[in-house]
């Protein structure tokens, strides 16, 4: 996936490609969004969502894109990502709004107490910051931070304030964890916009289905527009993450 003559999307390590622009992977109707990485690894959503074909909102031409629902796929722990690979998401989209939802979850399995998240985002809170956890348990709530860490040694990381534009926007969202665990990082647009480099050990996935667009504590509700989903059992350099923004970008003339 690119534009010709332009840059690609890198494969290495590519698990899961969603891609609302591609017709194999997004037809305009029904309820499965289907990977074209060639892993097989296709989401269901939980009823048939609005397809747009490049739309104009707020003045603004979007990319073609799938409204928010929630879409449930294999296992977790079936996409080759360890508590030693690392791990990076890729999420092309915008809000409508701004909810109390989530975005994606890849469930842990080693945690204890409720909402065991392996890897999730908050894309954003209702407050406009980004938040990007791993290996983590919540309460529900965001005090201290909003993460109580588990057994695994897990965090988060998040913006340190609300970058802005969130609605009618598109951003190219990209989310990484080293092989070690220590480093998380959030890109917007290709540039780093949050880090921490103490952020403990890696999750060990659990057999439940990762999910995208809610999850089993927020359900679905995430008010937003997704053009792509992408993940991968491994970090994602920085040059990596400005080569796929500049692809996704692109091909949308965006």
């Amino acid at each position: 996936m690119g534009v010709a003559g332009g840059p690609s999307i890198p494969q290495s390590g590519m698990q899961l490609n969603l891609d609302a622009s591609n017709s194999k992977s997004s037809p305009g109707s029904g309820t499965t969004w289907s990977d074209v990485s060639g892993n097989g690894r296709d989401f269901t959503w939980s009823s048939e969502p609005t397809y747009n074909t490049r739309p104009v909102v707020g003045g603004y031409q979007q990319p073609d894109s799938i409204d928010s629902a929630m879409a449930s796929g294999p296992a977790s722990n079936s996409f080759g990502i360890t508590s030693s690979t690392g791990a990076s998401f890729v999420f092309y989209c915008t809000n409508d709004n701004l909810t109390a939802k989530s975005a994606f979850k890849w469930y842990t399995g080693d945690g204890s107490g409720t909402d065991a998240r392996g890897y999730f985002a908050h894309l954003p809170w209702n407050n406009g910051i980004i938040y990007f956890d791993k290996a983590t348990v919540t309460d529900g709530s965001l005090a201290n931070n909003g993460a109580t860490v588990t057994s695994s040694g897990g965090g988060r990381v998040n913006t340190s304030s609300n970058p802005g534009s969130h609605v009618n926007y598109f951003w190219v969202h990209v989310f990484t964890c080293s092989a070690d665990g220590a480093t998380m990082k959030i890109y917007r647009d290709g540039e780093e916009i949050a880090s921490r480099t103490n952020a403990g050990s890696n999750p060990t996935l659990a057999s439940t289905a990762a999910t995208i667009g809610g999850d089993d504590t927020y359900a679905s509700g995430w008010d937003a527009k997704m053009g792509a989903f992408l993940c991968y059992n491994r970090e994602l350099s920085a040059d990596e993450v400005k080569q796929i923004t500049a692809a996704l970008r692109g091909r949308d003339g965006a």
